[in-house]
């Protein structure tokens, strides 16, 4: 794109989706001050955004689905305060996102389908404002950072096929408006922490194929507006603990 592309002061909506020849946006791509949508997706040879990018004060919604060629993001990324919404559902190219992530205090949507290879930063927990999460097939993706309990309005976090995710940090907890958790095909998962009982919204859950999975926390039955619950192929669950006869709600 040109560099005087910048220049187009009132464009609020750009869609450059499939466009397959674009390997790069110019550094005056962050001069517009109106633009409020951004969809890139299938842009397979854009290999690097540019540092304006956090220039763009208005963004709301960014699409970067299928950017086979992108490896990472700019540090300037968390200087989008407007961003709501980021769909990076990639397929395995994208290895990290900076530390400047949790500072996107308005994100509300995030999609990591496929991103296989991706670590999250610490910050990550700093996303205060996120109610979708999704990480579906993030297949080599193993823990999440311990101040994750600080997204407290999560509504719903899909972990579908993380085969490598280990376990769950006792913050995990303190997602208190949590009311969809997908966990299914997590295969060496072992365990849920002790605070899982705390999840008070929690009205479905699946640990399908759970195949590692030895045992339920004794607080599981204050899951007290949980509804649906599917542990089956949860092939090392033995026992379950007393506390589940308190599950009145479940269907």
């Amino acid at each position: 794109l040109p560099e005087s592309f910048g220049q187009l002061a009132a464009l609020t909506e750009l869609d450059l989706h499939n466009c397959g020849s674009l390997t790069a946006l110019s550094e005056s791509f962050g001069q517009l001050p109106a633009l409020e949508t951004l969809d890139l997706s299938k842009c397979s040879s854009l290999a690097s955004l540019p540092e304006s990018l956090g220039r763009l004060a208005t963004l709301s919604v960014l699409i970067l689905s299928e950017c086979s060629s992108l490896t990472s993001l700019p540090e300037s990324f968390g200087q989008m305060a407007a961003l709501t919404k980021l769909d990076l559902h990639n397929r395995g190219s994208l290895t990290a996102l900076s530390e400047s992530f949790g500072l996107l205090a308005a994100l509300q949507v995030l999609n990591l389908n496929e991103c296989s290879n991706l670590k999250l930063p610490e910050s990550f927990g700093q996303l205060a404002a996120l109610k979708v999460l999704d990480l579906l097939n993030c297949s080599r993706f193993n823990k999440l950072p311990e101040p994750f309990g600080q997204s407290t309005k999560l509504l719903l976090l899909d972990f579908s096929g993380c085969r490598s995710l280990r376990a769950l940090p006792e913050s995990f907890g303190q997602l208190t408006a949590l009311k969809e958790l997908i966990l299914r095909g997590c295969f060496i998962l072992r365990a849920l922490p002790e605070s899982f009982g705390q999840l008070a919204a929690l009205t479905r859950l699946s640990l399908r194929s759970c195949s590692s999975l030895v045992g339920l926390p004794e607080s599981f039955g204050q899951l007290t507006s949980l509804k649906e619950l599917d542990l089956s192929g949860c092939s090392s669950l033995r026992v379950l603990p007393e506390s589940f006869g308190q599950q009145t709600a479940l269907r």
